[in-house]
């Protein structure tokens, strides 16, 4: 469903040019979850967004959609890592969920607005509401709602669970694992953590500096079964403060 082949996204500043992303390549098949993990600027949002079409790529080829029959933009939604930044301050969450049905042409939009609603489990008296008359989970069950309601075939989550507490990111990742289940979705999880992306994804890819030092899968992770220095540093890093783990990185 998703093939990125040496993929580099170049950025021009002030004193030349950056390569935020190089020559990065992986493949996620039609139903998969596939993650990618590493520090902050390494480079996993850069790949989403050129994904999501809102940057370009300076090198490389990416293809979303079985082979010989490309995804349109509808197929394809993204759901971003702060949901009060990426919602409409001024919209109610039914005007959220209402402009991308006219925008996309799709009819009914009280049934379909009311079923988005109730699959990230939010009820009815939400709907009229404002971002900020909900808390940050309910926030981003809106954001949810808005990328589902389309019904897209691959839904990219930018550490959609970083801005919220233990709690509610547990019942996030929960409603996540729950919909990839129920529609078959194509997904590709952001993470910095480890027990996130070991939750969801089946597929990993570590990312440091701009460049992928290794894929594996995610039972390899789980044992520990790494390759890179680099992926063994961030397994131990997951581990959390423990005077062993720091004297080991």
């Amino acid at each position: 469903m998703i093939d990125v082949d040496a993929v580099t996204v170049r950025f021009k500043t002030a004193a030349g040019a950056v390569d935020a992303v190089r020559n990065a390549s992986f493949h996620v098949a039609q139903g998969d979850v596939f993650g990618l993990v590493g520090e902050s600027g390494s480079g996993k949002s850069t790949i989403l967004r050129a994904l999501s079409g809102l940057t370009p790529i300076a090198e490389g080829s990416m293809r979303i959609g079985p082979q010989g029959q490309p995804a349109s933009r509808r197929d394809v939604q993204m759901v971003f890592q702060d949901p009060y930044g990426s919602l409409h301050p001024r919209f109610t969450v039914d005007q959220t969920l209402r402009e991308p049905l006219r925008i996309n042409g799709i009819d009914r939009h009280e049934e379909r607005i009311v079923n988005a609603l109730r699959e990230v489990g939010l009820n009815a008296s939400f709907r009229f509401r404002y971002p900020h008359q909900l808390s940050g989970g309910q926030r981003q069950r809106g954001a949810f709602a808005r990328a589902l309601i389309v019904e897209p075939r691959v839904l990219l989550l930018d550490e959609p669970t970083s801005a919220l507490d233990d709690s509610v990111q547990a019942e996030i990742l929960n409603l996540l694992k729950r919909l990839h289940q129920e529609r078959n979705l194509t997904m590709i999880l952001v993470s910095h953590n480890l027990a996130v992306v070991g939750f969801l994804c089946s597929h990993v890819a570590i990312m440091r500096n701009g460049e992928i030092v290794e894929a594996l899968d995610v039972e390899r992770i789980r044992a520990q079964q790494v390759e890179n220095e680099y992926s063994r540093s961030l397994l131990l890093a997951t581990r959390g403060y423990q005077r062993k783990t720091v004297e080991a990185l």
